[in-house]
């Protein structure tokens, strides 16, 4: 993946807790809509959790990781939405 996508995917992946990226309701694991108005952004990220961690921690981490890298280019507002997809036994 390259460009903003691939950016966030490398900022998701990056999260402790997070085993990998998954593309369980679409073909990417990353999506991103832009919107004009008002202006700014919603990011959607699919994961699985690695085992030993709390899903609903790594969902948090990975919200505020990817909304920090995402608004560094945007003056609008941005959204992200976590899916976890797939969880082992903490």
């Amino acid at each position: 993946m390259r460009g903003l996508i691939g950016e966030l995917a490398d900022v998701a992946a990056a999260v402790p807790g997070v085993s990998r990226l998954t593309a369980v309701l679409g073909s990417r694991p990353v999506k991103v809509e832009r919107h004009d108005h008002p202006p700014g952004r919603h990011i959607e990220v699919q994961l699985a959790v690695a085992p030993g961690y709390h899903p609903m921690e790594v969902a948090r981490a990975v919200r505020a990781a990817v909304a920090d890298a995402a608004t560094s280019d945007t003056s609008g507002r941005v959204t992200v939405a976590v899916l976890i997809a797939e969880t082992a036994a903490y």
